[in-house]
């Protein structure tokens, strides 16, 4: 025990001979543990964010829409459009879908009396309401009858009244949807942008507005979408769902589906994937600065040795060992990579704050991130330290005495 203590006291005295080259050998382990918290932080937020906005979507959400495929670097219709038959057939018949609406969305510009903003206009029915969750600020939605009676009227986002509206109240007044007029009936509540999209950023309106101004002649809805009766029920509605468009669509029994439903579980875990997917793509490139890191070390470590070889001699000469030289090397080694490991954790966590402050973006910093980050500058440290610490170890003592 004696010895291993001695090997460490030479071991952290001869870093601290070289403090300037030490700090500077560790700079590239700070960064790139500090890179890899931030990434894997940073990926963790976007999917906390995505997730927030999905759930934000509906209540037991399902989408209904016409099958695609890409093709050619395009989206090809593979069947029938989702269109007003379906729709009927499902409201008419379906159990566990109570609250279903169509949805038509178009790309428009918006223009009021103090500006114009380009965005997306949703045409939907009145339960849509209900099945998105969404709350109002201030006004009111348009109801069932103006559906109906395809009123031109709208209900807003926050980031649209702020384009068009900035410190005025919007109900009321009017704004042109691609020239044609549509009076604001509601403003929503501010849900904040963040992940896929501004949830703010956007226009209601009923779909048979949509569809006989601004639509033009195309079949079909862009979906539908549906709440299920509750949670435990959306298997149930999904099946429910299949049966009747498949019916609806005349598909004879083994045929392939020419449309596709996804449930909002299905949703958050396809979200989930892909992020998780991008956590770890931008994980890997941030720990390449690490492995520069390590290398940096292992160059410095050959100098070290290089300078040292007479002190290595002398102490082979009178009696250390070489599993002493290897342990001692190493030490110095892990000890320059942990010290970088911990600062490089602190550089993470700082920088997270940084952005959060700077930006409104949430970024957690996630415990998992800060265990690989500190566990892979220890695996640098042991991994191109052992070279360096085996050279010297193997010197033969002659030589080494003779060395200039």
């Amino acid at each position: 025990m004696k010895r291993l203590l001695k090997i460490f006291k030479v071991a952290f005295q001869s870093i601290n001979k070289n403090r300037t080259r030490s700090l500077l050998t560790v700079l590239g382990i700070i960064i790139g543990v500090g890179a890899v918290i931030m990434t894997i932080s940073a990926g963790e937020g976007a999917t906390i964010q995505v997730q927030n906005q999905i759930s934000g979507l509906g209540t037991n959400l399902l989408m209904i829409q016409t099958k695609m495929e890409h093709k050619a670097g395009i989206n090809v219709r593979m069947g029938r459009p989702i269109d007003k038959k379906d729709f009927e057939i499902l409201q008419k018949n379906a159990v566990w879908m109570p609250k279903l609406s169509p949805m038509l969305a178009i790309g428009a510009q918006a223009i009021g009396p103090n500006g114009y903003k380009s965005t997306m206009v949703y045409g939907v029915a009145f339960d849509y309401f209900y099945i998105s969750s969404r709350d109002l600020q201030s006004g009111s939605f348009f109801t069932e009858d103006d559906v109906k009676s395809a009123k031109k009227y709208c209900v807003i986002g926050e980031t649209i009244r702020e384009e068009l509206f900035p410190g005025t109240d919007p109900i009321g007044r009017q704004i042109r949807i691609n020239k044609v007029p549509f009076t604001v009936v509601g403003l929503l509540k501010e849900e904040g942008s963040g992940g896929m999209q501004d949830m703010d950023d956007i226009i209601l309106a009923p779909y048979t507005t949509i569809r006989n101004r601004l639509y033009g002649r195309q079949r079909g809805y862009t979906m539908i979408v549906a709440s299920a009766l509750s949670e435990d029920h959306i298997i149930d509605a999904e099946l429910e769902a299949t049966e009747l468009l498949r019916e609806s669509h005349r598909i004879e029994q083994g045929d392939e589906d020419d449309f596709e439903i996804m449930t909002q579980i299905e949703l958050q875990e396809i979200t989930s994937n892909i992020t998780g997917i991008l956590t770890i793509l931008m994980g890997a490139i941030a720990s390449i600065s690490l492995i520069v890191g390590g290398i940096g070390i292992m160059n410095i470590m050959l100098v070290s040795v290089t300078e040292r070889t007479r002190e290595i001699g002398t102490r082979l000469a009178i009696g250390a060992r070489e599993n002493d030289i290897l342990t001692q090397f190493l030490i110095e080694a892990v000890v320059l990579s942990l010290s970088g490991g911990i600062l490089g954790v602190a550089l993470g966590i700082l920088g997270n704050q940084i952005i959060y402050r700077a930006t409104g973006f949430f970024i957690p910093t996630a415990l998992y991130s800060i265990m690989i980050g500190f566990g892979f500058s220890a695996l640098v440290g042991v991994a191109f330290g052992y070279f360096p610490a085996r050279k010297a170890a193997k010197l033969n003592p002659i030589d080494a005495l003779r060395y200039e």
